[in-house]
């Protein structure tokens, strides 16, 4: 139970970001959709995946691409990413992580266009609105 708790977890924290965006259908290429993901240090757990979620946006650009070559397409990639504002990269530890993206990704507006993940803490209550 807890080995599948973990990869819904870290599968979850490698997609899901607020600075994550999502396209609808007249938006998303495949590109766009490949660069949909997020590098993220795990600590001690890198060593223990191979690496897959600090180096996963190389692992969605390139599957077939054996996991020991992963740190040099990633250093690679975010060389001509990161200067054209394509590469993304939390250096936030992941349980923090974890507790930003479960507090501020809930919801997008649309399915239509390039949307970002907005929160329910940003919806006013209803006895916050004003009464005109």
């Amino acid at each position: 139970m807890w080995n599948q708790a973990w990869l819904v977890l870290y599968t979850w924290l490698q997609h899901n970001d607020p600075s994550v965006p999502q396209y609808g259908p007249d938006e998303w290429t495949w590109v766009k959709g490949a660069l949909s993901t997020i590098d993220r240090p795990y600590g001690i757990f890198d060593f223990f995946h191979h690496k897959i979620g600090s180096t996963h946006v190389a692992h969605h650009l390139f599957h077939e691409m054996p996991f020991y070559k992963a740190d040099v397409a990633t250093a690679a990639i975010k060389a001509y990413l990161e200067p054209k504002g394509l590469y993304n990269y939390d250096p936030t530890p992941w349980y923090m992580a974890m507790w930003r993206v479960a507090k501020t990704c809930h919801y997008i507006d649309d399915l239509e266009g390039i949307q970002y993940y907005k929160s329910l803490e940003d919806i006013p209550l209803s006895k916050d609105l004003k009464k005109d």
